[in-house]
């Protein structure tokens, strides 16, 4: 058993401020660890939360890192299930494990050139909701969190579907009207039930279908409407969009 990681805020400040030389140091040439490379500043902490240790898949060839991601997803969100949703939208957690416990996953996954490169990818660089989906290891957990569904026979059987659609991920999962967990679902299993058999280009179709899911926001207030009605709203536009 091992607990779960982070960061403090003065550790993430220090980390930016030398991003330079974390890149170099830590992600390209590993000639130190993050705790060396934090030194006196301060090391990586431990969470009151126990899990099973794990490893990510890593065993496509070049190119094909992306497929990858679903089984990926699994294995973090069914370890790390125990977080909160507020919990898991805290960068202090996700740092600790881009550059450390999962460092040899993020430079598989993630190729980095520069250090910016490695602060949109290690970091949360951008608003909160897509950098939850940025991060390189909070996009697993997220991803299992939005698609995970006990009901079905395969509690991930969204998010394999959701995978293999790398652009869907960010269309869908990183726009803020899509937190509300009922609107994720309903958008997520229209999706499934009439594009899962579509071998077409689906990616004009989805972000016509995240722009729709925006406008209900304006029009609705989408929490006082039943999955039921999101899922029939949104099922009827995507087979208008689909029938021309």
């Amino acid at each position: 058993m091992k607990k779960i990681k982070f960061l403090t805020e003065d550790s993430i400040e220090m980390l930016r401020k030398n991003s330079e030389s974390l890149y170099k140091e830590v992600v390209v040439n590993q000639e130190k660890s993050l705790d060396d490379f934090l030194g006196e500043v301060g090391c990586i902490k431990e969470t009151a939360f126990e899990i099973d240790d794990f490893v990510l898949e890593m065993e496509q060839p070049a190119g094909k890192e992306p497929l990858t991601d679903a089984e990926n997803a699994q294995r973090v969100y069914s370890h790390m299930k125990a977080l909160s949703d507020s919990q898991a939208s805290d960068e202090r957690i996700w740092i600790a494990y881009t550059l450390s416990e999962q460092l040899d996953y993020m430079k598989y996954r993630w190729k980095t050139s520069t250090p910016q490169d490695m602060l949109n990818r290690y970091f949360f660089n951008y608003s909160k909701n897509r950098s939850l989906f940025r991060n390189g290891i909070a996009r697993l957990w997220w991803i299992g969190r939005v698609t995970y569904d006990e009901k079905k026979e395969d509690p991930f059987e969204l998010t394999k579907f959701l995978c293999n659609y790398q652009d869907f991920i960010e269309t869908i999962c990183g726009r803020s009207t899509f937190n509300n967990p009922t609107v994720q679902k309903a958008t997520l299993n229209v999706l499934y039930d009439v594009l899962k058999e579509r071998k077409a280009d689906n990616r004009g179709i989805i972000r016509e279908i995240a722009k729709y899911v925006n406008l209900l926001a304006g029009t609705f207030i989408l929490d006082m409407l039943s999955y039921e009605e999101i899922y029939d709203k949104i099922y009827k536009k995507l087979i208008e969009l689909l029938e021309g």
